[in-house]
């Protein structure tokens, strides 16, 4: 090898090993931005909660122009209304992050939903290191579980129903919710062969109920009546629960269900006038009224 392709060799390697080092200067791994949520592993119906994001910068570039997005879980409430994102842009944030720099933002919202329901929220930090046209992101989420739904909900139904007879059964709720409830509905889900009468108070299309305000402590019953028919020994299941609407957004908190069965009636009535099932009376008639049980 001549002498002037070893000198050529040699500053190739050179000029590679300046460009590596610089390339290995300029680039930028979002592993170096640690951002994590802190929040409840478990949360009561309308309990305030509080995330916390924190995020801080392990690398040794500047991140400028940062944004945060905090998504909420599904059915969130913030003053009284459905809270989904909010966006928090540079200055909010406080400017550029630096090298080494650690900050965090809080989140107070409620949380809705029946128990067992996981509510996930979400964190998207987006940035650009410094001299770097790229621009990075980085996200977290964190999950919590609802508890036990502190509304109590029974039906007061008989085991067992007359075939063809008015009856009439209740539904209880009572609010134990640390947090004033609104815009609630009870809706009553009846089996086949059901067939309304009435009901206190009025329903909305005969199986549904609003209930404006639900203080805690304070309870409330609906109380309906109709008939049912079916084969004797039939069983027969009625349905209710309770939810909520929010800003055109139904959110069921809590569902019950009672059985009856059908019984062949012990007393069965009937009557007539003048003789007849039907009659139709004239002005000065005498009416004969016959009454006849079994």
């Amino acid at each position: 090898m001549s002498k002037f392709i070893k000198i050529l060799l040699i500053f190739t390697l050179a000029l590679a090993a300046i460009g590596y080092g610089f390339w290995r200067k300029n680039i930028y791994s979002k592993e170096e931005m640690k951002l994590e949520m802190l929040g409840p592993k478990e949360a009561k119906l309308g309990q305030e909660v509080e995330y916390v994001v924190k995020f801080r910068n392990n690398g040794e570039f500047r991140l400028e122009n940062p944004t945060l997005v905090f998504q909420a879980p599904d059915f969130s409430i913030k003053d009284d209304k459905i809270y989904t994102q909010e966006v928090i842009d540079t200055d909010k944030l406080g400017g550029a992050i630096y090298p080494g720099e650690e900050r965090s933002v809080s989140f107070k919202i409620r949380l809705i939903g029946k128990a067992g329901d996981t509510k996930v929220a979400k964190a998207t930090l987006t940035y650009q290191p410094k001299n770097l046209s790229a621009r990075y992101e980085s996200n977290t989420t964190n999950t919590t579980v609802m508890g036990e739904v502190p509304i109590d909900m029974d039906m007061d139904l008989s085991s067992t129903v007359e075939a063809s007879k008015n009856f009439h059964f209740r539904v209880n709720y009572l609010s134990n919710v640390d947090w004033l409830l609104t815009d609630l509905r009870v809706n009553i889900d009846y089996p086949s062969g059901y067939t309304f009468g009435q009901a206190t108070p009025k329903s909305l299309d005969k199986n549904e109920w609003v209930i404006p305000i639900l203080n805690r402590n304070q309870s409330g019953i609906i109380d309906v009546t109709g008939q049912l028919s079916g084969s004797i020994d039939e069983g027969k299941v009625f349905r209710a629960r309770i939810g909520m609407w929010k800003d055109g957004q139904y959110m069921q908190l809590k569902e019950i269900a009672k059985g009856t069965k059908i019984v062949k009636p012990t007393v069965s009535i009937r009557q007539t006038i003048n003789g007849e099932a039907n009659y139709v009376a004239k002005p000065g008639d005498w009416l004969h009224y016959e009454i006849y049980f079994k």
